[in-house]
């Protein structure tokens, strides 16, 4: 779809900040729950080691004093800790893992003609279940996502691309919309992991067309980088794909989804009755060269039949992605994507980028990347763009991350030669 027209949608949430108060209660509840501790005993009980315990170090664990002082509140601020520890706790037990991640994004425009503010809010519930073959190579795993997308404020960030006149927006996601089951699907490897199948409800955009770097909740923003916007993605829909590895270093991957997927609708029926699909195959290589790393060099082609309810034309294209680690501090990717540009309105994508670890402090990264873009109407310029991001791994489970983008010639906004977008995200996981 053309970042040309601004689409408002059918779903809104008329209060848009219930979204974040509902949130705010779940965590709440969630760190009370995490934090609770027993009621102290008259018999002494053993020392805690340091990792478990919730009392400062030169408090015994059984002094009956209420852990309301500051010294003792500050001990106790371990955000997201006992959680993950519980539910890791509960992974070992079960082979069932469970994940939260909520993500807040903020974007301020330095120009063009419309809003230039936007903010939202994505809570993502993740479960993983190994069914069949826990700790070996051929694992059968029931997968399942759930996601709440909340705007924050007038618009979300999704919708600020099209204020402000770029070609690709400002970043991947980060829309308005109510809860929805995302994905459910079966994965299964056999024959060592030389044969893997994937079947059920799936986004088909993390199925090809990617690369190692690309996710708006953890890396870059801009939607060239955290999505692959010249391939005409539908949302999440019934879906089916196969994976041949002869060898360790080479797989050929091939799928079909539904062409009219939509992550607020199942379409189970609409799947085989409208016979309109997305294909898509993709072959690649995953060297490892000696002193240097792992690396992944791909090639996807796909094609979208037309979609008449929709009134959507087919579409078709190829995309070329490098991935490279470069010892353990450095990973480079670059891609090119090229379509007809009937559905996405882009014909040419050409992007490259680089990850840099333990930039000012450990565990925390350095990006940078930029990107030309070419619209299908030749009377609009080509758009180019640069994004800086620097994040940092503030606890076990918290990240904070400060950005830029800076936009030249966007294709929409005729009136302006350079726009920019500054941006702030704060991301809890367990």
């Amino acid at each position: 779809m053309s970042a040309r027209r601004r689409q408002v949608p059918p779903n809104r949430i008329p209060h848009q900040t219930s979204g974040l108060f509902k949130t705010a209660c779940i965590l709440t509840a969630l760190a009370a729950a995490a934090h609770a501790q027993p009621t102290p005993q008259p018999t002494p009980a053993p020392e805690p080691t340091a990792r478990h315990s919730l009392a400062p170090p030169d408090i015994p664990a059984d002094d009956p004093r209420p852990p309301t002082g500051i010294e003792e509140e500050l001990e106790q601020i371990r955000p997201g800790l006992a959680i993950k520890r519980k539910f890791d706790d509960f992974a070992e037990r079960t082979n069932l893992r469970l994940g939260i991640a909520n993500t807040y994004l903020f974007q301020q425009a330095t120009a063009g003609p419309g809003r230039r503010t936007a903010a939202s809010g994505d809570l993502d519930l993740l479960a993983k279940w190994t069914a069949i073959g826990a700790g070996t190579k051929d694992t059968g795993l029931l997968a399942a996502s759930a996601e709440y997308r909340y705007q924050i404020g007038d618009q979300p960030p999704s919708e600020l691309g099209g204020q402000i006149g770029t070609l690709i927006p400002t970043t991947n996601s980060f829309s308005e919309r109510p809860v929805v089951i995302k994905e459910v699907y079966w994965d299964q490897r056999l024959f060592e992991d030389r044969f893997r199948f994937a079947l059920g409800r799936i986004d088909p955009e993390n199925l090809f067309g990617g690369h190692r770097l690309q996710s708006a909740n953890t890396y870059f923003l801009y939607k060239a980088f955290s999505g692959n916007p010249v391939i005409a993605y539908p949302g999440p829909g019934i879906a089916a794909a196969a994976q041949v590895k002869p060898v360790p270093w080479f797989y050929l991957t091939g799928g079909i989804t539904d062409a009219n997927g939509k992550a607020t609708i199942g379409n189970f029926e609409g799947f085989f009755e409208d016979h309109e699909y997305l294909l898509f195959s993709e072959t690649g290589i995953t060297p490892t060269i000696d002193g240097v790393g792992e690396g992944r060099y791909r090639l996807a082609v796909w094609h979208i039949d037309e979609r008449e309810d929709a009134q959507k034309p087919s579409d078709a294209g190829f995309t070329l992605s490098f991935d490279q680690d470069i010892r353990d501090s450095l990973t480079a990717f670059t891609r090119y994507s090229h379509a007809d540009g009937d559905v996405t309105n882009i014909t040419d994508s050409i992007q490259a980028g680089v990850a840099i670890k333990h930039v000012l402090g450990d565990d925390n990264i350095l990006g940078l990347a930029a990107a030309w873009s070419r619209p299908k109407d030749g009377a609009d310029r080509d758009e180019k763009a640069l994004e800086v991001f620097q994040r940092f791994q503030l606890t076990e489970t918290t990240q904070f991350t400060v950005g830029a983008e800076v936009i030249f010639d966007p294709s929409n906004a005729p009136g302006d030669d350079v726009l920019g977008v500054f941006s702030a995200r704060i991301r809890f996981s367990f």
